[in-house]
């Protein structure tokens, strides 16, 4: 034998070996670059030895798992650590998915984790099992497709894929959402497998009368693991019932496909039958409450799936009926189509409760098919909105394999109709792919589901090209190699090409690598900037039970009985915030929040956001109790993203609220001033960017009251810690000129535009030179721009702020960039006070304390009485004032609320059952009326007093006296200067060419101006 002879044998032996082996090594290079890519990103998650999950409910899941730690096996039972003052049964979490992270978790551990590694197998747990459905893909397409190249095809799609199902498999996400996929995957894999047994073994109701167990063992051992499956993907997730549906809409096709062709469904509909009854029994066990509830562990899952049970044995049996009977197939579909009629009918006569549900679910899954909108509420979530583009999109998420899968799917329905040899399970992939589309096209969300169905029906596909192409050769006696070859060339240009190319100038596809790093898995995200406050909140207040120091005990690991509505003991309280940050309060500040992402009570915190006053927005505190009483939210935290109205694009929250409140809306609070732009058709519409103008209502919402001026009285021409640059407004009636913005606005083609010269905003030298300007331009508004309202705003009594976070990076609020020439994306901000400098504010509660004051003068009308502290903000260096008023009665006495304290903070804490309030004061109270000129001196009546955290938090509530006594405040030239006229000006600002100031005595409390009235002036009128 030649040198050359044995190198071609073994070359012919490595090929048969790979041939016979290839699946194997193929299948594990996937799955571990599947893992690299979910993982590899897993340091970003780690921050400052701490580690942390992005989105909302990973944090969640996180308790889940520590709780089922601590009482291992079991999870949950009732939560009363959220949706205060009720607490919650929440069935989506605590399921078999926590309970696989706890076991792991508790094995890595070796039976005693501590917390990091608890999180850390909570942090990779997405990853490894989002690489694991690589593996089940492979065996799907396996068994669907042609063998071990459909197989190992289908596994490199999903390896590849991006979109919704790389999103939700990343380290870091940790929601069940993942788990979803993987045990839905597995379910239908086992039950094809059972179907394809039932095409095999052909059982029929004869075996079971014959309690022949050798001819049912196959089919009703598949069958039962089947309905294991099914239960288990349940078990995860409680809506995962839509598979039973699923599996009842595929028995009822397949049963009129085979009656139509003369064909005995009988052996589809015993196996069907069993996986339904298995189904239905494991799904009695985690029953948590005996109603119908699809995102609880209810009657209607186990009864779906009995339901099941009943309808295949009426499938069957109408099926011998009209055999027997000889009569016309197409009896057969008329009487099935007829007794799903009258059950409908019957259930919308007798239950009209469960029909409602069952079309709202209905709706859930075909919604978009038909054009049905999501609801308000529901459209303010991103992820539960419908399918945009779905041509582009699924080309972004898999290139043209989505093209292949529907080839696929019209092969395997037109080899239902045309070949002789059954294959059930292709009608069921099938469906399976119809309806896991409708979810996506309704709700986005559901694109995690999707990627498994397309890569099997286009490993179907691609399989069946692979054996067609083998056929030809075989029937031209050609070496198969080549055709072989030439296949797997093809797969690799057709399917795998789009799906690794890189992102092209506009963004427009990007591979998996990319995707995984740049879009989805960046880090934790906004907890990452809350954390601060939520440490904070979780050190500074007092534990939940011991407010006021009330002594009771309130486990945070505690097993607590479920139950309708929770009686709080006394001392415990809630934390309101928007809805979205509930369960990082839950888990990171160990605080009882009132509104979660379970979506509870987010009507509450809505009203309560957008109340347009004190009064009320403490009326909806109390409106939530059945009794009336007040719900002990002593709590409110704020972000920048919940004050802030523009685009949501740019992830604000603003937007959100008005969706969940009755009779209002965005543009009740802010509207969208354009430049016009012609669209192809020749259309005038709005060119993007947008600047973004409010409304007065806008800045008397509490959320604005709260997180932009701290709970202190504005003006149009002062507004506290704007950083402008104004003077406070007792010292006005000298006649400073506050700087006042003017927005320039008018309507063409129904649309609100800038004025036809470009220009956007000036400022106005003062308020009466503004509403001077607006007599002549009535398109005109002041303020509304940044922190500055269009009128004055009222302070808060008993809201104050008592800590903000330092943050790690400084939003710029104002992110649109501005329509006019004058301004820059870096110099709005700037302008209009619109740098926060803090992500994250807290705010309490507190009785606040009285003043009960009176002025030693005499006069023929009420006064104006201001109090003014300066607060200072350790985290980030900066000073505030609260400004009050109140108007005394004709004989100079006044009462006022006071809600920030200025000494005795030490001897407060949360020991005490209190708060350690971060912010504190710089210097004690200043009560003072406004100038008045005698013709002579400019005089005022002013005191200085402080007042005690004891009298602001209730515990001293004997009120504070204050008497303002006169002073003189010298002047600098003697000129009279009531109308505004020049004196000297302190500051040397000029505008309009007038000086205008005050002596440094009248504006002590002052902070110093970041940017003079002259810039302002230069910067904010265009050219």
């Amino acid at each position: 034998m030649s040198q050359d002879e044995g190198i071609s044998e073994d070359l012919e032996e490595g090929i048969e070996w790979f041939s016979k082996w290839y699946h194997i090594p193929s299948v594990l290079v996937l799955f571990v670059f599947a893992l690299w890519v979910r993982a590899r990103s897993w340091g970003n998650f780690v921050v400052d030895g701490k580690v942390m999950f992005s989105g909302n409910d990973a944090w969640y899941h996180l308790r889940q798992v520590e709780y089922t730690v601590r009482h291992w096996p079991e999870t949950m039972p009732f939560e009363v650590w959220t949706n205060f003052p009720t607490g919650t049964s929440v069935s989506q979490f605590g399921t078999i998915f926590d309970q696989v992270i706890a076991t792991v978790a508790l094995i890595v551990g070796l039976g005693s984790p501590d917390q990091t590694t608890i999180r850390m197998v909570h942090l990779f747990a997405p990853a490894v099992i989002g690489a694991s459905i690589v593996v089940l893909a492979y065996f799907l397409g396996k068994r669907v497709g042609k063998g071990r190249f459909s197989g190992v095809v289908a596994a490199l799609i999903v390896a590849f894929s991006t979109g919704g199902f790389l999103s939700r498999s990343l380290v870091g996400f940790s929601d069940h959402q993942v788990a979803e996929a993987f045990t839905q995957v597995l379910a239908v894999l086992a039950i094809v497998v059972a179907l394809q047994v039932a095409d095999r073994e052909k059982p029929i109701w004869e075996l079971v009368v014959d309690r022949d167990v050798a001819g049912l063992r196959k089919p009703a051992g598949y069958a039962a693991l089947a309905g294991v499956a099914t239960a288990l993907y349940m078990w995860v997730w409680p809506p995962g019932v839509v598979l039973v549906g699923i599996l009842g809409l595929y028995v009822t096709t397949q049963a009129v496909i085979d009656h139509l062709r003369g064909t005995s469904p009988e052996p589809m509909l015993l196996v069907g039958g069993v996986i339904f009854a298995v189904t239905a029994t494991l799904m009695l066990l985690p029953l948590d409450t005996f109603g119908i509830a699809p995102v609880k562990f209810s009657l209607l899952q186990p009864g779906l799936a009995l339901a099941g049970v009943v309808w295949v044995g009426f499938l069957a049996g109408l099926s011998r009926v009209l055999d027997e009977r000889s009569e016309s197939v197409w009896l057969y579909p008329l009487g099935v189509v007829g007794t799903l009629a009258v059950a409908f009918l019957s259930l919308l006569l007798l239950t009209p409760g469960v029909f409602d549900l069952i079309t709202r679910q209905l709706v859930r899954v075909f919604g978009g098919v038909i054009g049905e909108q999501p609801t308000a509420t529901a459209a303010t979530v991103g992820e539960i909105t419908p399918l945009r583009n779905p041509g582009d999109t699924l080309y972004n998420w898999y290139g043209f394999v989505y093209i292949i899968a529907i080839i696929g799917v019209v092969l395997a329905i037109a080899r239902q109709t045309v070949a002789s040899n059954k294959r059930s399970e292709l009608l069921f992939v099938s469906l399976w792919l119809a309806v896991i589309f409708s979810m996506t096209y309704t709700q986005v969300r559901f694109g995690y589901y999707l990627t498994v169905p397309v890569a099997v029906m286009a490993a179907y596909a691609i399989g069946a090209g692979f054996n067609y192409l083998s056929t030809v050769a075989r029937r031209s006696s050609t070496d198969i190699r080549p055709y072989q070859v030439m296949a797997v060339f093809t797969v690799l240009v057709l399917v795998m090409a789009p799906m690794v190319m890189a992102t092209d100038d506009r963004g427009y596809r990007q591979d998996v690598v990319t995707q995984s790093n740049a879009t989805f898995n960046g880090g934790p995200g906004g907890v990452q900037q809350w954390d601060g406050g939520l440490e904070w909140m979780a050190e500074n207040t007092p534990a939940v039970g011991n407010f006021e120091d009330a002594g009771s005990d309130m486990n945070y690991w505690g097993e607590y009985a479920k139950t309708d509505d929770y009686e709080y003991d006394e001392g415990s309280y809630g934390v309101l915030s928007w809805w979205d940050y509930g369960h990082w309060i839950t888990s990171e500040a160990e605080r009882i929040p009132v509104a979660n992402p379970f979506q509870q009570s987010a009507s509450d915190a809505a009203r309560f956001l957008l109340a347009p006053n004190e009064s009320r927005a403490d009326g909806e505190l109390q409106d939530t109790m059945s009794d009336g009483e007040n719900r002990d939210t002593r709590y409110v935290m704020i972000d920048w993203k919940m004050a802030t109205a523009s685009d949501p694009a740019f992830g604000t929250k603003f937007f959100a609220p008005p969706s969940f409140v009755d009779g209002v809306s965005t543009d009740d609070y802010y509207s969208r001033v354009a430049t016009l732009r012609q669209d192809r058709d020749g259309n005038i519409v709005p060119a993007r960017p947008y600047l973004i103008v409010h409304t007065q209502d806008y800045y008397e919402t509490m959320v604005n009251r709260l997180y932009r001026y701290h709970g202190s009285a504005a003006w149009p021409d002062y507004v506290p810690g704007s950083g402008i640059g104004q003077l406070p407004p007792y010292a006005q009636y000298l006649g400073s000129q506050s700087p006042v913005p003017i927005v320039e606005t008018e309507s063409t083609e129904g649309i609100r535009t800038v004025r036809r010269d470009g220009n956007t905003t000036h400022f106005e030298p003062s308020l009466a030179a503004a509403e001077s300007y607006l007599e002549d331009n009535p398109g005109a508004q002041i303020g509304g721009i940044g922190k500055f309202p269009s009128e004055h705003v009222s302070a808060l009594d008993h809201y104050r702020l008592v800590h903000a976070t330092e943050d790690r990076q400084n939003p710029l609020v104002a992110m649109q960039p501005t329509l006019g020439r004058a301004f820059t994306g870096v110099q709005q901000p700037q302008l209009f006070g619109e740098r926060y400098s803090s992500w994250t504010k807290t705010f309490e509660r507190v009785p606040g304390a009285t003043v009960e004051g009176e002025i030693d003068g005499e006069f023929n009308d009420s006064q104006t009485v201001y109090a003014s502290v300066n607060m200072r903000i350790p985290t980030t260096n900066q000073t505030f004032q609260y400004v009050q008023s109140a108007e005394t009665d004709p004989d100079g006495s006044f009462t006022m609320t006071l809600p920030y304290s200025t000494t005795g903070y030490d001897s407060w804490g949360p020991e005490d059952g209190y708060t350690n309030v971060s912010v504190r004061a710089e210097s004690s109270y200043t009560f003072t009326t406004g100038l008045s000129y005698d013709g002579a001196n400019w005089t005022r009546y002013n005191t200085t007093e402080d007042v005690t955290e004891a009298q602001v938090i209730g515990e001293d509530s004997e009120p504070i006296d204050v008497t303002l006594e006169q002073s003189t405040i010298p002047t600098t030239n003697g000129t009279d200067n009531t109308n505004g006229n020049e004196t000297d000006n302190t500051n040397g600002n000029e505008t309009d060419g007038s000086e205008n100031s005050t002596d440094n005595d009248t504006s002590s409390n002052l902070a110093a101006p970041d940017i003079g009235v002259e810039q302002i002036a230069t910067v904010g009128i265009a050219e």
